[in-house]
């Protein structure tokens, strides 16, 4: 009977890094070892072609989690996979990860329950394309430079589930690793790191922190990766071993969920006027507890008039205005810091002119 589960979190990326990263498992020395893959709410195409790489795989299991409407967040994607994991021990992976053939040998000598371990990285340069990696052998990879991860580690699962696993506020990019392995010492468990280079990561570019100031097809909130690590420190300050607002962790929702938001019993049209946008983000929201609600945010085709530029430059008196990234950033905070357990749907138009919010207020999970 195995062991460990190497566990990947996953949405919307290339299969083929998927695949290749699959492969070096298959060449490990030994075999003795599961995977569970998490798809967290990719659009259908990309979730049809990863479930076709990893489902050729005898030793992976694909499952589909969330739907395309919920925001990314690996925490809720890592606690959905470690929930269904069978396994004593825990290696959470990257699908930009390519296995050293010996790495899974050196994971079972260092499967402790009072310990957990974090591992070095290698990283390839760009100039390394993906169909290069898979003609060579993981020894005739050259890293560009070497670096300790915060977010490849081996766990055991009793360690994770006793903190109550990853803290399912963080959205985007940030801190969730470096708070779960501060909670776990808070815990009084072990860290120990490996001197190894066991993984080889492909390159992809970083995080754009640049496009967060920009209102973009795909969700961004400004200064959010700040806001993460504030809320990192701020619980380690404070020396917390649980999340906040978080009594369990692993429920997600599911496409089917997905389709009750698209049966409001509420529905709303609300143009970019920052009065209207903030009355009903704090006040009026609260109030259709019980209901599902779907909201249209549009921007006011008076706002980029003549008559009203002529009048903000004459200085008298107008309605202000949002500009539609403010709108867009403003629905996020309210996600996150208010209902990031609830089912909702988030999705900015192709012509960034219009959002479209919907929640369901009649109940949330992980709460």
């Amino acid at each position: 009977m195995s062991t460990l589960t190497i566990l990947y979190a996953y949405r919307n990326r290339e299969a083929q890094r998927v695949q290749l990263s699959l492969q070096s498992l298959q060449q490990q020395t030994t075999q003795n070892f599961e995977v569970v893959f998490v798809d967290y709410g990719s659009e259908p195409d990309f979730a049809k072609a990863v479930q076709d790489v990893v489902e050729s795989f005898a030793f992976a299991t694909y499952y589909y989690v969330a739907h395309p409407g919920l925001l990314w967040n690996k925490s809720k994607a890592l606690n959905y996979g470690i929930r269904q994991t069978k396994t004593p021990f825990i290696l959470i992976a990257d699908v930009d990860l390519l296995f050293a053939p010996n790495a899974v040998a050196v994971f079972k000598v260092l499967t402790h329950k009072k310990t957990f371990s974090l591992f070095q990285v290698g990283y390839l340069p760009k100039s390394i394309s993906l169909k290069e990696i898979e003609a060579t052998p993981f020894e005739r990879l050259t890293p560009k430079h070497t670096g300790d991860t915060f977010g490849i580690g081996l766990f055991s699962k009793d360690a994770l589930e006793k903190v109550l696993g990853l803290d399912e506020f963080f959205h985007f990019y940030g801190s969730e690793d470096e708070d779960l392995n501060a909670r776990l010492l808070q815990a009084g468990f072990g860290l120990f790191r490996e001197p190894q280079t066991l993984f080889l990561h492909i390159w992809h570019s970083r995080y754009p922190q640049k496009e967060d100031l920009q209102l973009t097809k795909q969700p961004r909130l400004l200064n959010a990766q700040r806001i993460n690590q504030e809320y990192f420190l701020r619980q380690k300050a404070l020396q917390h071993i649980f999340p906040l607002q978080q009594q369990k962790s692993g429920v997600g929702y599911t496409l089917k969920d997905a389709a009750q938001l698209k049966k409001p019993e509420v529905s709303l049209q609300l143009p970019n006027i920052a009065a209207k946008v903030t009355h009903f983000l704090e006040v009026e929201l609260p109030f259709y507890e019980g209901k599902v609600i779907a909201v249209h945010f549009f921007e006011d085709p008076y706002c980029n008039s003549l008559k009203y530029r002529v009048k903000k430059w004459l200085g008298k008196q107008t309605q202000p205005y949002m500009t539609m990234k403010e709108v867009n950033d403003a629905v996020l905070r309210n996600i996150i810091f208010k209902y990031r357990h609830h089912n909702y749907s988030f999705m900015v138009s192709d012509n960034l002119q219009s959002i479209d919010f919907a929640i369901d207020l009649t109940k949330k999970i992980n709460a």
